[in-house]
């Protein structure tokens, strides 16, 4: 077994705040821009999208709701340059929310965790690779901590992934894969248990098996690279491993 780093709140919010100043900073370089990885957006709809998560979840987090704040309810960005303000007001809202509120306080959510825990931890990895996409606008990407990225890993196939196979039409594949962290500890053998996502942290052989670093590893079950990316190892059923990959389109 190779369990993966535990991440402290301090950690998530130091994350979410410079990560976030990170995409403000993409938008006063150019709105305009064509983010790669997120075919069809421009970095003003990266921003856009962020600041209306930020402003969802933070008004979950400020009013402690139990229930779920209609969408219609969230404001809309503004046209033109003014959605960086805008972006950088929904940053400070939800950070000064969450410094507020205690890990174990009740709160909705649309996963099955219903406590603030789930907030930290989702909003630092939802700005981590929303940064990334926003700096691949302009070339090369800053890195994501390989310890975070090893704990997002996790939370996309323990909380994410399986919430949209709930909900959703999808199917999973019936292959196992294996997730070998190389610049730390992790290990993840993914498995389709009945139609649902089965995650252990094990070292275990899958159908494929894919080695690489934290970061790395995150970008890939994310879908931002692929498996001819510098630093990444496949072994056997590689259209396997992107069939997994591929859930989180």
């Amino acid at each position: 077994m190779s369990p993966v780093p535990r991440i402290d709140r301090s950690t998530y919010m130091e994350a979410l705040a410079a990560d976030g100043e990170a995409i403000a900073a993409a938008g006063r370089r150019n709105l305009e821009a064509e983010v790669p990885s997120c075919p069809g957006w421009t970095v003003a709809k990266l921003l856009a999208h962020v600041g209306r998560v930020y402003r969802s979840v933070g008004r979950h987090v400020a009013e402690r709701a139990t229930e779920m704040i209609p969408a219609d309810q969230i404001p809309r960005p503004p046209e033109g340059d003014a959605i960086v303000e805008w972006f950088e007001e929904g940053h400070r809202f939800v950070q000064e929310a969450l410094a507020g509120a205690e890990p174990d306080e009740p709160v909705w959510s649309w996963a099955g965790q219903h406590t603030m825990a789930f907030y930290f931890r989702r909003m630092a990895h939802e700005t981590a690779v929303h940064r990334w996409d926003a700096e691949a606008a302009f070339g090369e990407p800053g890195p994501i901590d390989a310890d975070l990225a090893a704990d997002g890993v996790s939370e996309l196939f323990e909380l994410v992934l399986p919430f949209a196979v709930a909900n959703w039409d999808m199917g999973l594949p019936d292959a196992t894969l294996h997730l070998h962290r190389t610049d730390g500890d992790g290990e993840w053998l993914l498995s389709n248990d009945g139609g649902r996502i089965k995650m252990s942290l094990e070292h275990a052989k899958g159908d494929a098996a894919v080695r690489a670093g934290g970061a790395e590893l995150l970008l890939l079950s994310w879908e931002r690279i692929g498996l001819d990316h510098p630093g990444v190892e496949t072994f056997g059923d590689a259209d396997a491993a992107r069939a997994w990959f591929a859930l989180s389109r």
